[in-house]
């Protein structure tokens, strides 16, 4: 047991000092609620091991380029399997209908994560992985609407150029502010989006979809979306019995992304 808390105890440093950057004996002593020599050993034996270096000015310890090396091997897709689709199974499981976790790849929208395959009153399956167009999903204007400007700006190029290219009037949206600025507008006024009567489904016309956003470290990470038959459920029936439940997951899920 004590080799395991002496374990905890140096994890522990080094996430301190990933916030803090440079510290002394004394502060990190106060920070890990040690005495100053067991501290000071824990910080010592970090450093032999080539993770910290001692400033031997100012005696400040941070973490060397080594510490990178511990983060190399991870999958950042890990919050999705580890936090949020729980919550995602769980939410589910509350409204019955089908949930997805969508997050944005260059012009489309990628499936995460769906429940389709466990949910009663899904009327069509998609796969994990599968795209749809982001102008033309309720997640997709979610993300537009809380990226940056530059990145919009991006995208709406991108796709304004993929229109062109394919022939195709799908995108015509793209180069129309004043819809992406009512979009947008929208949006964020709701706190949510609604892709009514979805055309881009497998049942053209029969499905629609309400999604809200999930926020880590203060930016966009992925949409939270459930999708239903539309003729089963009002506008005002969603906003009233569902969009507050969808609301409280995404919080949940963010605060435990935040740990």
């Amino acid at each position: 047991m004590h080799s395991i808390r002496s374990l905890h105890r140096g994890l522990k440093a080094l996430e301190v000092l990933n916030v803090r950057k440079n510290m002394t004996v004394a502060a990190m002593a106060r920070e890990l609620s040690l005495p100053r020599t067991t501290t000071f050993r824990i910080l010592e034996n970090l450093c032999s091991l080539g993770y910290l270096n001692r400033d031997q000015d100012t005696n400040l310890y941070g973490l060397t380029i080594r510490v990178r090396n511990l983060s190399s091997g991870f999958d950042d897709t890990a919050w999705l399997s580890e936090t949020v689709k729980p919550l995602a199974v769980e939410l589910a499981k509350a409204v019955i209908w089908p949930i997805s976790i969508m997050a944005p790849r260059h012009t489309d929208m990628t499936l995460l994560f769906t429940t389709d395959a466990k949910s009663p009153m899904a009327i069509d399956y998609y796969r994990e992985g599968t795209t749809l167009p982001i102008l033309m999903t309720a997640s997709g204007h979610i993300y537009l609407s809380h990226v940056g400007t530059q990145e919009r700006d991006l995208v709406l190029t991108a796709l304004k150029q993929r229109g062109v290219d394919e022939s195709s009037d799908e995108y015509d949206l793209a180069g129309n502010k004043t819809a992406i600025k009512g979009i947008i507008e929208r949006v964020k006024s709701s706190g949510y989006a609604l892709n009514l009567r979805s055309l881009k489904s497998k049942e053209p016309g029969k499905t629609s979809t309400i999604a809200v956003p999930i926020f880590r470290n203060g930016g966009f990470l992925a949409a939270l979306a459930m999708r239903y038959i539309d003729s089963a459920l009002s506008v005002s029936e969603i906003q009233e019995r569902y969009l507050p439940t969808l609301q409280d997951y995404a919080n949940k899920m963010e605060q435990d992304l935040s740990l």
